[in-house]
């Protein structure tokens, strides 16, 4: 072969080497943007909840009438009071909510409601009822960590005490007893589409009524738990754009491996061709072959040509020789050869002239 054929056909080998490295880049690239974008779907489209820790507590005063005995108009809380000094009370309600991170806005709501209920002192069951919203609802948006609620109630007390005496009188009842309650609820909203339930905060002030002298408790419904979760982010509909751009980078990837494939196929070079059936033999069998640099010395013994790298297993096998591997110094060509103790030397050889002989044979077969 002419040095410049096998000039030009070295040349469409590294220009074919080169247009492969860039589908390879192309489908890594492709490949990554779909990771990527399959990544970012992955965690957008997941369902996000916030821990948090709440308290409350409620202060509150009791407002005297006009009296000769104490100096003050009204009393501080934790005490036995006198019903009938009682002018009215007024109540401080204290909220508190502070999230573990920031998280997106967030919807609450509160109200304050009265309750007054008469119970039978056996049965423990109610005898009368009744409700009244001191506050009505009110409803706000947060995008805080810590949401404070605070309050200030009038609580009516005589009108309450007045109404229950009335009707204890009117139906002569005894043996009951009743309770004037006022409560704050506090409704943190998901922002998830369902709900989580009991997700309802009360604290409430207990009043009883009727009673000559009477005391104040304080109670609510907080669990004393840091690992309360409330809040959640509902993954966006349009988080299926990066779903869809995924698969899209994927199918791009695929059809450029596609081609790539066809490509590598459909521009077979000598070389080419030589790289691989070298290769695949230093992969199979690289452990029954010793290579020699430079040349072997083959005066005094006779040649046989082997047709198929498997005979040369065989023969090795056989004659238990060493396969020694020489290739030339332009990579062009390799010859495997066993030498015997009888002086014959078996050899295989791979050289690219040869395949570019049996592929232009081919193409001439191809086109007639």
């Amino acid at each position: 072969m002419k040095k410049s054929e096998v000039e030009k056909m070295f040349a469409e080998d590294t220009k074919r080497k080169r247009s492969l490295l860039t589908y390879v880049g192309m489908i890594i690239l492709f490949v990554g943007f779909s990771c990527l974008f399959l990544y970012i779907y992955n965690v957008l489209n997941q369902t996000k909840y916030v821990n948090y820790k709440e308290n409350s507590d409620v202060d509150y005063r009791i407002h005297l009438k006009d009296n000769t005995f104490y100096d003050k108009d009204y009393l501080e809380k934790d005490n036995q009071y006198i019903s009938d000094l009682i002018d009215y009370i007024t109540a401080t309600f204290k909220y508190r909510l502070e999230l573990e991170k920031p998280a997106t806005s967030y919807k609450y709501s509160y109200r304050v409601e009265a309750n007054v209920a008469v119970k039978d002192k056996t049965t423990f069951k109610n005898l009368y009822t009744f409700d009244e919203t001191l506050i009505t609802k009110v409803e706000k948006t947060s995008d805080e960590v810590e949401t404070i609620i605070e309050e200030n109630v009038n609580i009516n007390y005589n009108k309450y005490n007045d109404l229950i005496k009335d009707f204890i009188r009117t139906y002569d009842i005894d043996n009951v007893t009743s309770t004037l309650t006022v409560n704050l609820y506090v409704d943190v909203q998901n922002n998830c589409k369902e709900s989580l339930p009991g997700n309802e905060s009360v604290t409430s002030i207990v009043i009883p009524l009727t009673n000559k002298t009477m005391g104040m408790d304080i109670t609510n419904s907080i669990i004393d738990n840091e690992n309360n979760s409330i809040l959640c982010s509902e993954p966006s509909k349009a988080n299926v754009l990066f779903l869809f751009c995924a698969v899209i980078s994927l199918v791009i990837a695929i059809i450029i491996a596609v081609r790539a494939f066809l490509f590598m196929e459909n521009t077979k070079t000598a070389k080419s061709i030589y790289e691989r059936e070298l290769k695949k033999i230093l992969s199979n069998y690289n452990a029954y072959i010793q290579r020699v640099n430079g040349t072997f010395d083959i005066s005094g013994y006779k040649s046989l040509r082997i047709d198929s790298f498997n005979d040369m297993l065989e023969i090795r096998d056989t004659i238990n020789q060493p396969i020694l591997m020489i290739e030339n110094a332009k990579k062009t060509g390799v010859y495997f050869i066993i030498p015997s103790s009888n002086k014959i030397l078996y050899t295989f050889g791979i050289k690219v002239v040869d395949i570019q002989r049996e592929l232009e044979k081919k193409e001439e077969r191809e086109n007639q």
